[in-house]
């Protein structure tokens, strides 16, 4: 299985074999052969086979994306930002999931393959960009032009600034690691500027800029990821166990925040991880279930 996890980059999953479930807190999708799941930068989304499955999955570089749109909507556009507004419209969800024609799949596999084989033989970016630019060429008429909504978008990137990179501050990934180091503790905005001795208003701005998201939000992804890992390796613990050792008091509040954050109940997940019939009780039912020692 994938555990939840978030890159600043997007990610281009195409299934070879096999069936499996990709959640996010943008939605879920039954994965099947010849799909193909698009995840945004900064979304946390893990994935659970269907017992099994075989998946190829490109990490491509935001810029890079829509330097290729632009030049492939070459006429159409009126400039660089005008490629990055449509394809967030297109993306506007931050999961997709579309089935292209079998041939078109065909095709992104092969290249896929290629670029995969010049890479392990120490090719170089022209030498790779001569193949995968093919994957693009087959990407584009894909994109739902068509159905983008006129109201705003939210960026392909998340909140960050345009999808970039930029290095990351020391203070910031000081906070980053303080977070991860005690989740079970009830941050506030002002302790995580108390670590980071800014204030709070240009913490917030600034962790945006490194990590794509607000610092609450970057907290919550990070305990729901850890959420998930426990329902995985501690069967014998309740929903409301599990939480209070990632920060969340209560069943009811653990549970909300857990599917805000990867679409799907802490009890679904727990089944699926196992392999279990979704009917099939678990022992998270149990409010009498001891806590973690």
């Amino acid at each position: 299985m994938v555990e939840p996890v978030a890159y600043m980059c997007l990610r281009f999953m195409l299934v070879r074999e096999g069936r499996l479930f990709v959640h996010s807190r943008h939605g879920t999708a039954h994965a099947r052969p010849g799909m193909l799941v698009i995840v945004c930068a900064g979304t946390l989304c893990g994935a659970i086979p269907e017992p099994s499955a075989t998946v190829t999955t490109a990490f491509v570089n935001l810029d890079y994306l829509l330097d290729q749109l632009t030049w492939r909507l070459n006429g159409l556009l009126r400039d660089r930002h005008e490629a990055e507004l449509i394809a967030a419209k297109a993306f506007r969800h931050n999961m997709w999931a579309t089935t292209p024609p079998a041939q078109v799949t065909a095709d992104m596999l092969n290249l896929l393959d290629r670029t995969e084989a010049i890479q392990n033989a120490g090719g170089g970016f022209y030498d790779i960009e001569a193949v995968f630019a093919g994957f693009l060429a087959d990407l584009v008429p894909l994109m739902p032009y068509r159905e983008l909504p006129g109201e705003p978008v939210v960026s392909l990137a998340g909140d960050g600034v345009g999808g970039r990179f930029p290095p990351l501050r020391p203070e910031i990934v000081a906070v980053g690691d303080a977070i991860q180091a005690d989740l079970s503790r009830r941050w506030s905005l002002a302790d995580m500027a108390q670590v980071a001795h800014i204030s709070g208003r240009h913490l917030a701005r600034v962790f945006n800029e490194s990590y794509g998201l607000p610092p609450v939000q970057f907290l919550a992804a990070l305990r729901a990821k850890e959420m998930a890992r426990l329902l995985r390796e501690k069967p014998g613990w309740s929903v409301e166990a599990v939480g209070r050792q990632v920060g969340w008091e209560g069943r009811s509040h653990a549970r909300h925040q857990f599917v805000r954050e990867l679409g799907l109940s802490p009890d679904e997940y727990r089944r699926r991880a196992h392999g279990l019939d979704l009917a099939t009780p678990g022992p998270e039912t149990d409010e009498n279930t001891p806590d973690p020692s």
